[in-house]
């Protein structure tokens, strides 16, 4: 018994020895392994990323690694900074970091700046070339290699986050409407009804309620304008376009949208004070209100977006996160830590810590996986359903796009969907 709790402690220490070295490391010499971080402050994301710091480390001791988040090491984090931080990085020929943050957006910015669609087959480890690699992704995730054309066809590394969409949906103020929102399946029709619900308690109401809350740069009702669209049995491109417009229209009857345009810390704000109905959002955001707001979570329940009929697909899609620098001075030690992130362990661990799907392979269903709300939507709706990819990752533009810049309009009761038919097909 003394000799279990002995090697118990050790090993403690071992990790916590581990994770001083990697974040609080000496000068970094050119055979510690860097590696740029993700997720920091989204929660039990973030926990994830420290547990893999803390096992690979322990189990190769003979690997020195520096790890810092992306946060602390660009003057800010976003898209544009890391992107421009890769570039730099390319035309100075300094390669400082090993293992950077690279998702396909952070991926097509680099090749603009360095007018280049074609950099990441000189500049990056294409892990289809990593023996046995690409057996462990899930084939819907890496779709026999067409979802690396979003990446300049290489395979840049484990496609670690999924997402599917969802309309949130605050519980009390439903309660309060007394609406039952349909979670599966739900309709246009629905949708229009709980529009006009909260618009009848508006009239009275001395804190009125809005039936969606939006956000800058959110694309939330791109995303619900794409999911109609695919849901439509039309089969003219024309006819689905009108059928989508006809239903924004309709919306926009009810005066659906009191808040929009602020940040979504706000948009969060107002679920939480219960001044909202919906929010519609992909799953990633469950982690970020889990950080930031976590009394708000034991409120909201998610939904299928609403469709025309009875859908036979679920919208969303696979993101690789991190990418490996081809002339890295630890190239070797940087492949076998996205090997590490691609176990089925790590698979399963992600999908318990952020309530969202994974590209990573992972072993039997875990009964923890279903035992909250969150977590049951996505089980759900993935049954016996296939995948769309998400409006924003296509290749060539869907036709549905070309209705984006109507829809403010739409739903603010500006134009109609005859007008906002001419003013895109540009038809007198």
């Amino acid at each position: 018994m003394y000799q279990r709790c002995f090697f118990s402690i050790l090993a403690v220490f071992f990790c916590l020895t581990a994770r001083l070295q990697a974040e609080n490391p000496t000068v970094p010499s050119s055979r510690t392994l860097r590696w740029m971080g993700h997720w920091k402050g989204e929660g039990s994301r973030e926990k994830l990323v420290r547990d893999v710091l803390d096992d690979f480390t322990f189990e190769n001791q003979e690997i020195a690694v520096q790890f810092t988040f992306a946060d602390d090491i660009l003057p800010e984090k976003s898209i544009e900074t890391e992107s421009r931080f890769i570039a730099d990085m390319i035309q100075s020929g300094d390669i400082t970091w090993d293992v950077v943050w690279l998702d396909t957006f952070i991926y097509n910015r680099v090749a603009n700046l360095l007018n280049d669609p074609d950099w990441g087959q000189k500049h990056l480890v294409d892990f289809s070339e990593v023996p046995g690699f690409t057996a462990t992704q899930k084939p819907e995730a890496i779709d026999g290699g067409a979802a690396f054309k979003e990446t300049g066809g290489v395979f840049t590394g484990p496609y670690i986050e999924g997402f599917f969409y969802a309309l949130w949906y605050n519980t009390t103020v439903a309660k309060k409407l007394g609406l039952n929102i349909h979670e599966e399946e739900m309709t246009v029709d629905d949708l229009l009804h709980y529009a006009q619900q909260v618009d009848n308690y508006n009239r009275t109401a001395d804190v009125p309620v809005s039936a969606f809350v939006d956000f800058k740069m959110s694309g939330s009702f791109h995303r619900m304008a794409y999911n109609l669209y695919l849901s439509s049995p039309l089969s003219d491109v024309d006819g689905k376009t009108r059928q989508v417009l006809d239903a924004f229209e309709s919306i926009g009857n009810f005066h659906p949208l009191l808040y929009e345009n602020t940040s979504w810390q706000d948009a969060a704000r107002l679920l939480a004070e219960d001044k909202a109905l919906f929010l519609i959002d992909p799953t990633w955001r469950y982690n970020l209100i889990e950080a930031d707001f976590p009394e708000l979570l034991p409120k909201l329940r998610l939904a299928q977006m609403p469709g025309f009929q009875k859908q036979t697909f679920y919208a969303g899609g696979f993101i690789p996160v991190w990418a490996v620098m081809k002339n890295s001075p630890n190239r070797d030690a940087a492949v076998k830590l996205m090997q590490f992130w691609s176990r089925p362990e790590i698979a399963e661990k992600w999908v318990r810590y952020t309530k969202n799907p994974t590209g990573l392979k992972g072993n039997l269903y875990d009964p923890e996986y279903g035992r909250d709300n969150f977590a049951e939507y996505q089980r759900k709706l993935a049954k016996n359903r296939n995948l769309r990819p998400d409006v924003f990752s296509l290749k060539e533009t869907c036709a549905i796009n070309r209705t984006f810049e109507t829809l403010p309009s739409l739903l603010h009761g500006e134009i109609s969907a005859a007008e906002a038919f001419q003013i895109i097909t540009k038809k007198p």
